[in-house]
């Protein structure tokens, strides 16, 4: 596995050696639309400093839950008891295979662990929030993912025996909540991409790949335009480009997570799906295909033959 650290800053030395001018430790505080622009505010994350940029194109790719200043980061935060929370956590000394990244399923919630490059185990999982406060009443004064991790233990042997005698290192991470489905290809001359416009159940690990795919497609859609300004009409044609392209590469695997990720919330659906994968193997292919594991991008070149 490839952590996140080690990927965001290749990519971003990538986009330096291609001419992207770097703006960091910098954060986005305001934002506004005027006639054929945006401007945006950003300021220094430790001196304050801020300046003042300007483009007729705006590309979103924020994540999708941390509200913000863009029209794209417009969260709600209204509270359900399906909200899914993420948690994730590192242990040093964990016993499991190192060519194994199993699927953990749990009532409530999903998860998954993986050996990562530097000798730990990352385990990642998604909790109901109903489920969560049904922990905390189970286990109190524990912390949030010290209690969701009881619950695992109490439902998945093999998560309790490869953490037998395993340390964690550095504390609970959580965001949230996760929302799947699709959001927004924006509006505008604002573009999103990656989480910003869509997101899939976590439980088929392709994020980061419909991320930097989804940014692929948007960046073919704008080729044609480059060099020639971009008029209302030309927007609303790369976005009706982009859009039809997403759905073409995404779509199915958007349906088979928000499957997945039902089936493996429920004790009984979880049984029933275990049996037939151990008497009819080749459903564990079908399914990969289904999420995307085997999918080339089409790009949009392709799809408007």
């Amino acid at each position: 596995m490839v952590g996140r650290d080690v990927l965001d800053t290749v990519l971003l030395g990538q986009a330096g050696e291609a001419g992207a001018v770097l703006w960091q430790p910098w954060a986005a505080t305001g934002f506004a639309s005027h006639a054929g622009h945006h401007s945006c505010t950003i300021e220094h994350c430790d001196s304050g400093q801020r300046r003042m940029l300007e483009s007729p194109l705006v590309i979103a790719a924020h994540g999708s839950w941390e509200s913000g200043p863009l029209p794209t980061q417009q969260f709600g935060r209204n509270r359900h008891a399906s909200d899914l929370l993420g948690f994730k956590a590192h242990f040093r000394g964990a016993r499991l295979s190192s060519d194994l990244m199993p699927l953990i399923a749990f009532p409530g919630g999903y998860g998954g662990m993986v050996n990562t490059a530097d000798g730990q185990l990352s385990l990642s999982l998604c909790v109901r929030r109903s489920q969560l406060d049904r922990c905390r009443i189970q286990w109190p004064g524990r912390k949030a993912g010290d209690a969701v991790l009881a619950h695992i233990f109490d439902h998945c042997t093999g998560v309790s025996e490869a953490l037998s005698g395993a340390t964690p290192e550095g504390t609970w991470l959580a965001a949230g909540p996760i929302r799947p489905g699709i959001r927004t290809f924006g509006e505008a001359g604002v573009f999103a991409v990656g989480n910003a416009a869509a997101e899939a159940h976590p439980v088929v690990a392709e994020g980061i790949s419909i991320a930097i795919q989804s940014a692929a497609l948007l960046c073919d859609a704008l080729k044609p335009h480059l060099g020639t300004p971009l008029t209302p009409a030309a927007m609303v044609s790369v976005r009706r480009e982009y859009a039809s392209a997403w759905r073409a590469n995404f779509q199915l695997r958007m349906r088979a997570s928000a499957f997945y990720a039902q089936i493996f919330m429920r004790p009984a659906s979880t049984r029933v799906a275990m049996a037939v994968m151990e008497r009819f193997p080749s459903v564990l292919q079908l399914g990969a295909g289904w999420s995307g594991k085997a999918r080339f991008l089409r790009p949009v070149e392709s799809l408007a033959r």
